[in-house]
């Protein structure tokens, strides 16, 4: 059962940490040049690789499987969300 929860909330903080990422590349590549774009490209690639080489072990798939649903869940939430109206 601990497997499950580790696995959980480290799927969550990955799915935090790849949105994190995916912004951080979208403003280096906004700049225009060449070296943050590559940068920008072998940043997520990177993590995807150290990740599947087994850097964090995962014992329990399931939880990881649920974690990384319920985080993009909560990224497309949170980026669904309408501004408040000023009133």
């Amino acid at each position: 059962m601990f497997e499950f929860f580790g696995n959980f909330f480290l799927a969550l903080a990955l799915v935090g940490l790849f949105r994190f990422l995916w912004m951080v590349c979208g403003l280096l590549i906004r700049t225009g040049d060449v070296g943050n774009a590559i940068f920008a490209v072998l940043l997520p690639v990177l993590m995807l690789y150290l990740l599947g080489r087994s850097l964090l072990p995962i014992d329990a798939w399931e939880g990881f499987a649920a974690g990384a649903a319920t985080g993009a869940l909560a990224v497309y939430l949170f980026h669904r969300r309408k501004p408040p109206t000023p009133a």
